[in-house]
């Protein structure tokens, strides 16, 4: 359990440098995964034992999260945040395995739906990171692409 505690610490130090000096894509996320991290906390508090059936709360927070995830990466001009919602859809699809093939082992369903989280939050810092050198080299950072139709 000391290992949930460690990734909640990560995740709220990734989305606060997030939230401070993100721009709206890096913020957006940062929220969006804290959100799902305590979502997906509380919900499984109820469960007996972990990973032993399909997790479907979970999974809803993941789909509910992925479609979140997708709005973002349609509409920002940033490109890290578009390997975070592929490494996110594939925690996701674990759920699916599980669903077609019950009998894939435990702890295969626990690692395959929890450990995109880890990369998904350096994901998230590196590109608070980069925002924030961006601003400080050109004075400022566009956030969201540009929907211009004479733009080719």
């Amino acid at each position: 359990m000391d290992r949930v505690w460690l990734f909640y610490a990560i995740q709220v130090a990734a989305s606060g440098y997030a939230l401070l000096r993100g721009g709206a894509p890096e913020r957006l996320t940062g929220l969006a995964l804290l959100v799902a991290a305590v979502a997906t906390g509380i919900v499984q508090r109820n469960i007996p034992v972990l990973f032993a059936g399909l997790e479907a709360s979970v999974m809803i927070v993941d789909l509910l999260l992925l479609a979140v995830l997708v709005a973002i990466t349609l509409k920002a001009d940033r490109f890290w945040i578009a390997w975070a919602t592929a490494l996110h859809a594939l925690g996701t699809g674990a759920h699916f395995v599980r669903v077609l093939s019950p009998d894939v082992m435990r702890l295969v369903y626990a690692l395959l739906s929890a450990a995109w989280s880890y990369p998904i939050v350096l994901l998230l810092v590196i590109g608070t990171l980069r925002h924030s050198r961006r601003i400080r080299a050109h004075g400022c950072d566009l956030d969201w692409s540009r929907q211009d139709p004479t733009f080719r």
